[in-house]
């Protein structure tokens, strides 16, 4: 009975995983088949089992960002969450990704966008219609969830594009 004890206790009583940026394959996404969509940021923790994903909704150019951290069974590599990651905005080709064990949403404040600049504007979607482009300058505080995981603040910076008349 010991033995089972000691066991398990890596996978019920180890540290939370840390979450740094510099050790995060990201993905960028802002386009879907119709078109520009919301920014998504998605960075694969793959020695952790984890994903950070933020979205900067490009719905006017007072922009917002949400975050939230996604977590996996032990022992989820990196190709299994680029498969998920693929799934969450393309066309859900992976039927084997696999499924999160828990998604805890990150409260207000801890990500936030700090600067936005407008960097031109872009002929985009289906019909051609005009895009104002804009680098968005994200900055993630330190934020921990007691025993799941502690994420590193960093700053970061992304593509939206907004459709034109929409300030």
């Amino acid at each position: 009975m010991i033995v089972l004890g000691l066991l398990a206790l890596p996978a019920f009583g180890g540290e939370a995983p840390v979450l740094k940026q510099d050790n995060a394959k990201k993905t960028e996404v802002r386009h879907s088949m119709l078109g520009p969509r919301d920014t998504l940021l998605f960075y694969a923790f793959g020695d952790s089992a984890a994903v950070l994903r933020l979205q900067i909704p490009n719905d006017s150019a007072k922009f917002s960002v949400k975050g939230s951290v996604v977590l996996f069974a032990d022992g989820t590599d990196a190709e299994a969450l680029a498969k998920w990651i693929n799934n969450q905005h393309s066309d859900g080709l992976f039927a084997d990704a696999p499924q999160p064990s828990a998604t805890i949403e990150l409260p207000e404040g801890v990500c936030e966008v700090a600067e936005s600049k407008f960097t031109g504007e872009k002929q985009s979607g289906r019909a051609g219609e005009s895009y104002g482009e804009y680098e968005v300058t994200v900055r993630v505080k330190d934020h921990e969830a007691a025993g799941k995981f502690k994420l590193k603040a960093f700053t970061e910076k992304a593509g939206v594009l907004v459709k034109a008349g929409k300030s």
